[in-house]
């Protein structure tokens, strides 16, 4: 009688697990989107940002003009007399009143399938853990923010993914270091869309809970090839509260899975900048090597800060068991952003 008691129990509790994880794992939203929202394709206000492109043959762009088809943009190359390898050295050597006077100039038209990654990394990708209270609620990850290697370079907007065991999105906004940055100071930001890509099993075999979170666990999970995929358009704001304006969606086979505003960020650009730069000589560990989050004399311009996703990616921890929960071969998977165009990474 006892055993059967205790068998009855037992399953009851499998039961109760396994609902729990089904129902952890339906999308939040019901809505199914085909198209990004015309706000991602509405370019960011010439007063208040620049807009910058870089083409796959290496011609950096001063966008005056975009929608679903492409984009119109200035050559900066061929208007200026300045020698850049990317969009930000023209940024730094002309500065945003001569830039924004050459956007009267004559334009040539781009499709969205000429552009690149949009400037070039010095100083690796530095990501911030649970950054919105929402995410860190349904990841039960709630003794706030952290930081972490991401140790990926970015790619296209169009690069596809290849599969992983528990492969899982994230929509991000990052922020990009137009200049080095030196500690105790705020430093100035660009601003570009982001997937932060993480294999979340992997995440979990390499943790170690008696370390700091973020130390560990996280450079194995979030890295690799394809795993930082970023938007083709680099935004500059005069002013840093312009993020708040920007609101991030991610789609999973045109179902919407996130939705919401870059201003529920709990740290922003500048501060998390400073808090790596105190961490600059704390050991990260990848496969038990230790790593450092940055140098300390400064932060690399070019550096990318993920800045943290909202609430609605794949993972929960009652549903890790399950491979269908996560990102599969085949799925298309769509990232917009306010102002910053579109994400398509098709997972193969």
């Amino acid at each position: 009688m006892l055993l059967q008691i205790i068998g009855l129990v037992f399953g009851a509790l499998i039961i109760v697990f396994v609902a729990r994880s089904f129902y952890v794992s339906q999308p939040l939203f019901k809505e199914k989107i085909s198209q990004a929202p015309d706000s991602a394709f509405t370019l960011a206000p010439i007063e208040q940002a620049l807009s910058f492109a870089r083409t796959k043959k290496g011609k950096s762009l001063l966008v005056v003009s975009m929608n679903r088809e492409g984009l119109r943009a200035i050559d900066l190359a061929a208007a200026t007399e300045v020698q850049g390898r990317e969009p930000l050295d023209f940024l730094r050597a002309l500065g945003d009143e001569k830039l924004r006077a050459l956007t009267s100039g004559d334009a040539t038209i781009y499709t969205w399938r000429d552009l690149d990654v949009p400037f070039d990394t010095q100083g690796g990708a530095i990501a911030a853990g649970v950054n919105f209270k929402a995410h860190a609620e349904e990841t039960g990850l709630e003794d706030g923010p952290f930081l972490f290697p991401k140790l990926s370079t970015p790619s296209a907007w169009q690069t596809p993914v290849k599969k992983r065991t528990r492969l899982d999105y994230e929509v991000e906004l990052c922020a990009v270091a137009i200049e080095d940055i030196a500690p105790g100071r705020s430093g100035r930001f660009g601003f570009v869309l982001c997937n932060d890509l993480t294999d979340r099993w992997a995440l979990l075999r390499h943790i170690n809970l008696k370390k700091p979170m973020g130390r560990t666990g996280f450079p194995e999970g979030k890295g690799g090839e394809g795993m930082l995929p970023v938007g083709a358009i680099l935004v500059v704001p005069s002013k840093p509260d312009f993020y708040q304006q920007i609101e991030l969606g991610l789609t999973v086979n045109h179902r919407l899975r996130q939705r919401d505003s870059a201003g529920l960020m709990i740290w922003d650009a500048p501060s998390i900048g400073q808090k790596a730069l105190d961490l600059c000589d704390k050991d990260f560990y990848l496969y038990d090597a230790p790593i450092r989050l940055t140098e300390c004399e400064r932060l690399k311009k070019g550096t990318a800060i993920l800045l943290g996703t909202p609430e609605g990616v794949a993972f929960q921890m009652p549903n890790i068991w399950m491979p269908w929960a996560y990102l599969r071969r085949g799925d298309a998977v769509m990232a917009f952003g306010t102002h910053l165009g579109v994400l398509e990474t098709r997972v193969e």
